[in-house]
Formats: structure tokens, sequence, C-alpha cells
């Protein structure tokens, strides 16, 4: 204690460089907590926990999200926001899809309405929004290109955020299938495409196990749009 003249100036000293460490921890504390709150962090974290789920004959199916009947998924991201995008059952009944059709940030969808159109070899397909809101964000990443939504459909490859009245919001939810009801129906989505494969399985699935890209155009030739249509529910449109 040679440098210090008295006990308490040595006090002093020791509860300065405590007072700074503390100053330093909650200075650190916010930027991280500001990180968590920020719109990237929201992205990697939704896109993280969607991205897990079981597998039902090759499908992948998270059971932390929402099932519309038509093949999209709504992950609820706040009490009035949700995400939205194509399940891996769609873009494995598509394949590589070369073109996206998107609506305009402000656009206001409805539950169970054409939201979003599929183009490929020339023709379109449009898929059916799981849950009713106000487009407020679109995934800048598909811009650069669409090949996400195949190997990625519940992370990086998600379509769209939409907001609505949480009571609105939750109301569509529960019209929505999870977890082991939703496994059920893609068991029964399964096997009524494999029952459309007249016994030649291997257009729909090469090993007998898990389904190959473009079912639908292995099975419908130049009509497999029609296919699409008809596991998409849009084919009366």
């Amino acid at each position: 204690m040679d440098q210090f003249n008295t006990f308490v100036d040595f006090v002093l000293h020791v509860k300065g460089v405590e007072y700074l460490l503390a100053i330093g921890f909650m200075t650190m504390f916010i930027f991280f907590f500001r990180y968590l709150k920020s719109p990237a962090a929201a992205t990697a974290t939704a896109e993280a926990t969607a991205g897990a789920g079981d597998r039902i004959d090759g499908i992948i199916v998270p059971a932390s999200l929402f099932f519309h009947r038509g093949h999209a998924w709504a992950q609820a991201l706040s009490p009035e926001r949700a995400r939205l995008g194509l399940d891996d059952f769609a873009q494995k009944l598509i394949g590589k899809i070369g073109k996206l059709e998107l609506p305009a940030v402000g656009a206001i969808l409805n539950q169970g309405q054409p939201a979003w159109t599929l183009v490929a070899d020339g023709k379109k397909v449009s898929m059916l929004s799981p849950v009713s809101g106000k487009v407020t964000r679109i995934n800048d990443q598909l811009s650069g290109s669409l090949d996400v939504l195949n190997s990625d459909p519940y992370g990086k490859g998600w379509l769209l955020e939409v907001e609505a009245p949480k009571n609105s919001l939750t109301a569509n939810l529960k019209n929505l299938l999870t977890k082991v009801l939703a496994k059920k129906w893609m068991e029964t989505s399964i096997e009524e495409l494999m029952g459309q494969a007249s016994g030649n399985l291997g257009l729909v699935s090469a090993d007998g196990a898990n389904p190959v890209n473009g079912m639908a155009r292995n099975l419908g030739g130049e009509n497999w749009d029609r296919l699409a249509k008809e596991f998409f529910l849009t084919e009366e449109e």
C-alpha cells in the first residue's frame, strides 16, 4: 500500500475499480440486450427454432410451427406478428422453383386465401395464407437465390412476416395444425401422394422412404401443376 497515503485511499481505489468494472459490465449487457431485441437476432432465433423437427417419411415437420392444410406454415414471433413460408412437402412436391411472386409490404392477407405464387417450368401455382394480417416484411435473402426454398424451407427460406391484432392472430393459429395433429396430417398427405403413384413409387420416392424433389412433375408430367394445386387446395381457382 506504499502508493496510497492512507487506508481510505486504498479502499476508494479498490471501490473505484469495482465501479468501473460494474459500469463496463452493464454497458456490455445493454449492447447484448439490444442485439437480442434486433431484427437480426430475432431472425436467427426464429430460423434456429424452426429448422429442427421430426421426419415423417423423409418430410420434416417442426413441432414449433403451425401448418395450414394447403402446406404453408406460420410461426408466431409475438402475439401480433407471425412469419410465413411453404413447408417441406410443398418444396419437394414442386422441386426447383424458378420464380416466386410475393405480395408487397402493406398488402393484406386473409387466412385460406391466395397469398403467394410459385413459378416453375413456366407454370404458376398459388398457395394459401395460413393466417390473416398485413405484410410487414419480405425475406430479402430470396432476391439472390431461390435455392434456399428447397434447402431450408423452415429457416432461411421463410417468405414473409405479417402483423395482426393479438386476438385475430391467436384465433387464426387455433385453426391450424401443430405437433401430433400436424404429423398425422402430413402422413395422410404422403399416403395420398403415394397412392397416386399407381404402384411406381420410384416416381415419388427413389429408395422407398425419402421423397424425391419434383414429385408432382414425376407424377403429373405436363400437367404436374394440377397435382400441385390439388395438394395446395387451390385447384378451384
